[in-house]
């Protein structure tokens, strides 16, 4: 009877330390898979983020190489538009220079406004020097158009005509000897002879009328010695 309770305790005591370890195999086993599941999740998450990460740098790769053809083209656009600028001021600048040379060869006498031209008469004339100045301007006058050449000492005309003398030569009208005053070939052309009182100076004057402007001065001749007609 007493071995018979033993046999039934051992087989209770077996029991229940099987189902104990089965227990804890099975909590082993849970555990497992609980760490399988969450490393794989992890791998799989991670993967994800390494494709997006992947693709946003491609994205962001692809967008700054469209980003610089664009401003590559910009700039060479601009570099170009650059080039086409300053070669056609080189050329207008080419074109003007030529221009100036042909014009220089054409006129070589022609002289900057405001300087006089002085060239030297005939030894066998009367004449010492020709002075032209194309700065010379009209005297201005009081007279109404039509105009027609007075040479009355007393008119408006003749005071104006000694004034434009005056200009030209530089004698004032108070210093000056009237020899002559008279037409130069046409109602609008005269010419006069004219000195210093201490006659030192002498000049024969050519002057023109500019339509509501006055006498201009056209060319002076520095005579060599008094000539009165």
């Amino acid at each position: 009877m007493h071995l018979s309770k033993l046999s039934k305790g051992s087989r209770f005591e077996n029991r229940d330390k099987r189902r104990k370890a089965n227990v804890v195999l099975n909590i082993l086993i849970g555990i497992v898979v609980i760490l399988i599941l969450v490393i794989g999740s992890q791998l799989m998450l991670g993967g994800n983020d390494s494709e997006q990460a992947s693709k946003g740098t491609k994205e962001e790769t692809g967008s700054n190489q469209i980003e610089n053809e664009k401003n590559k083209e910009e700039k060479d656009k601009e570099q170009t538009a650059k080039e086409d600028a300053e070669s056609e001021q080189d050329s207008s600048e080419e074109a003007d220079a030529a221009e100036e040379d042909e014009n220089a060869k054409e006129e070589p006498e022609e002289s900057e406004a405001g300087e006089e031209v002085v060239t030297e008469g005939d030894p066998n004339s009367n004449v010492d020097q020709i002075i032209e100045n194309p700065g010379w301007k009209p005297v201005g006058t009081s007279q109404s158009e039509p105009h027609a050449a007075q040479y009355d000492k007393n008119s408006q005309d003749w005071a104006e005509m000694i004034q434009a003398m005056s200009y030209a030569t530089g004698l004032s009208e108070s210093d000056m000897t009237i020899w002559f005053i008279g037409n130069n070939g046409s109602p609008n052309d005269a010419k006069g002879t004219i000195s210093s009182k201490d006659k030192t100076q002498n000049y024969k004057v050519e002057i023109t009328w500019v339509e509501n402007e006055g006498w201009k001065p056209v060319k002076v001749e520095k005579l060599k010695q008094t000539e009165t007609r």
